[in-house]
């Protein structure tokens, strides 16, 4: 095991080609990637970026060409719309691409029975991959099998068994609301269309983490108002219960800011306003349209490095990256773990 955690990026980075390596091996098939190394840099490469399947796989003694796509859970939560959601991504994948089939591929060690039962009869031609199957493929190779179970120690952060189920969410899409967000004009014009988007953003991506969402709660004063505040689930074994534990939080503050330039570190102070350790309220994510800048994270990190009070900041893109990445099935949790994962490693003293 590595000694410090690998950043999301590049975990899944790492995932995707030892994936390569197990489908490869010459008892199992050929295998290839299929995306550029460099991110997309406007939102039409994105949306062809996405277009493509993580790799593709044609299997020995057969002609078909295959859409593998990898969903990397950290936590065994809410994985089963997730899955779902990643099957209905893959299918419009197969056909987008003219490919024969697909697979996805889950860093979870569920039962065959479940998998099954994950399967949707609108997309038969995808097959669902837990590690049982990957551990199967890549017992042919023992070096293989011990970079797997190295990496399922480095990606999954909880022991559970991965069942849980959630309630259905409404049938908005994440690619809806991050279009309409990316239409809300930047400053005081646009300010009251980009809270409510922000909101239902939210609501659409952790509703099933996150109880009691309400909008435009006042402090006791009236002097501070919070765009949006949720009470953490108790749950274990997810990002928030993390959060919960680690920062001594029961709730969490989503404050949006709709700033044509980086906010900065008053910004970051009247957010802070919101926070309060003994109302177990000391954790925020604050959606500015257009980030951060240094002095912002400098006195987020002063924050928490004083006070243990952690305030997150993510960008209009970051948001809407989790938007339309849930659609396919990818835990919106992952980028908001990276964020913290960058502010916590990156701190002085």
């Amino acid at each position: 095991m590595k000694e410090l955690q690998i950043e999301t990026h590049n975990l899944a980075r790492d995932w995707e080609a030892l994936l390569i390596r197990i489908l490869a091996q010459e008892k199992v098939g050929r295998a290839a990637g299929t995306r550029p190394d460099e991110e997309p840099a406007d939102e039409d490469e994105w949306a062809m970026y996405r277009s493509l399947p993580d790799l593709t796989f044609t299997p020995n003694a057969a002609t078909t060409t295959l859409a593998v796509e990898f969903k990397m859970f950290r936590w065994q939560t809410d994985w089963r719309r997730r899955v779902r959601d990643a099957i209905a991504h893959t299918h419009e994948v197969i056909k987008t691409n003219g490919l024969d089939g697909g697979i996805v591929i889950v860093s979870l060690d569920l039962p065959e029975e479940i998998l099954a039962e994950l399967k949707s009869p609108a997309a038969p031609d995808v097959e669902i991959w837990g590690l049982a199957k990957l551990r199967s493929l890549a017992a042919y190779d023992d070096e293989l099998a011990n970079e797997l179970e190295e990496l399922v120690s480095e990606t999954v952060l909880d022991g559970d068994s991965g069942t849980r189920t959630t309630p259905e969410t409404e049938s908005l899409t994440g690619t809806k609301i991050a279009a309409r967000l990316r239409q809300v004009p930047p400053g005081k014009e646009g300010w009251t269309e980009f809270e409510k988007y922000c909101e239902q953003a939210i609501r659409f991506l952790f509703a099933a983490e996150l109880s009691n969402l309400k909008a435009q709660q006042r402090t006791d004063d009236q002097l501070n108002r919070m765009d949006l505040i949720g009470r953490i689930k108790s749950d274990r074994g997810s990002f928030w219960s993390m959060i919960a534990t680690d920062f001594s939080s029961r709730y969490v503050v989503f404050d949006a800011k709709n700033y044509r330039d980086p906010i900065g570190q008053r910004e970051v102070e009247i957010t802070e306003k919101y926070l309060f350790d003994k109302g177990l309220r000391t954790v925020a994510i604050v959606v500015a349209r257009s980030g951060a800048n240094a002095s912002a994270r400098k006195s987020a990190e002063a924050l928490l490095r004083e006070y243990g009070k952690l305030i997150l900041v993510i960008d209009l893109e970051d948001l809407c990256r989790m938007l339309t990445g849930a659609d396919a099935g990818d835990p919106p949790e992952n980028l908001l773990f990276e964020r913290m994962d960058e502010m916590l490693m990156t701190m002085g003293r």
